[in-house]
């Protein structure tokens, strides 16, 4: 047996053990807005009201593809969470990028949505968590910075903050982010967004995790090499943490030597376009347990 076809199964084992943990409810809302009406999945697992996160899927995505091929709704139900996956217009979110105005309102929405979650009884206010990927994790940073007082932690994954967002009103929070340095579409050093650029420009990787640990009071940085499990494949995982910090769980970076734009545990959509995935690492599973980790003080 090849080491390639071992470190497969090794991965599908893994993703077939999260998903034996029952969800026990799941359910679409309806929010009206000012944009018309909004809409989301919701998954509950046993008693209600549930820590909750809030999943943004991509440009192009939707709530429920995102539920149903991340592993968010999984490792979500396997760590006791509420996991909600709602719907950008036209399949993406008005992140803000270099500053421009108009669009859908989908900070609004989010309030909104979050205002519906605990008046409903599915999520525990203190303890509402967001998780974005790329356009959703750019989504994810601007919700940071212009509602922070809705969540208690987030997550991104091939994602950076969008510049153009200031003020940033971010407060001291957990942070979990996963970028790959040959990423085409969502540069790790920063700049111009897309495989030709043209789609607004965003900060680098390392100054978006160093922005969130001078506002958690962070200490100094360190790196530490992940095990390398998929000998078949030539990206590995370099995680950057940020210690001594005023949250528990404070800010980490997990740095993808080589990967692409791809989620980390799940097949490329793209390779050859896009990059190659990483599964030395699950990122809904290394997010999820971050959050489940983390404590405000």
């Amino acid at each position: 047996m090849t080491s390639h076809l071992r470190s497969s199964m090794a991965a599908m084992a893994a993703v077939l053990l999260v998903s034996t943990t029952a969800v026990a409810a799941e359910r679409g809302i309806t929010i009206d807005t000012s944009d018309g009406p909004r809409h989301a999945l919701v998954m509950t697992a046993g008693r209600t009201p549930q820590p909750t996160v809030i999943v943004l899927h991509g440009a192009l995505g939707s709530g429920a593809g995102t539920a149903r091929t991340t592993g968010f709704a999984e490792a979500a139900a396997a760590h006791g969470f509420a996991a909600v996956f709602p719907d950008g217009i036209n399949r993406k979110w008005n992140d803000g990028r270099d500053g421009r105005s108009g669009g859908p309102d989908d900070i609004g929405f989010i309030r909104a949505l979050v205002r519906q979650l605990v008046a409903d009884g599915t999520a525990d206010s203190r303890r509402i968590y967001l998780a974005g990927i790329s356009n959703g994790g750019m989504m994810s940073f601007t919700l940071a910075c212009k509602a922070p007082e809705l969540f208690a932690g987030i997550g991104t994954v091939i994602a950076n903050m969008p510049e153009g967002i200031e003020p940033c009103a971010a407060r001291p929070l957990p942070v979990v982010m996963i970028n790959g340095t040959a990423d085409p579409m969502v540069p790790y050093r920063g700049g111009e967004v897309g495989l030709r650029g043209g789609r607004g420009r965003v900060w680098s990787a390392d100054r978006t995790a160093e922005f969130f640990a001078r506002r958690d009071g962070c200490g100094a940085r360190q790196a530490v090499a992940l095990p390398h499990r998929d000998l078949a494949s030539d990206t590995s995982v370099t995680q950057l943490s940020w210690r001594d910090c005023q949250v528990i769980g404070g800010v980490s970076l997990y740095r993808v030597e080589g990967g692409g734009h791809a989620l980390p545990g799940r097949r490329p959509l793209a390779p050859r376009l896009l990059g190659p995935s990483n599964f030395d690492i699950d990122a809904a599973e290394v997010i999820l347990r971050a959050f489940d980790l983390a404590r405000t003080l």
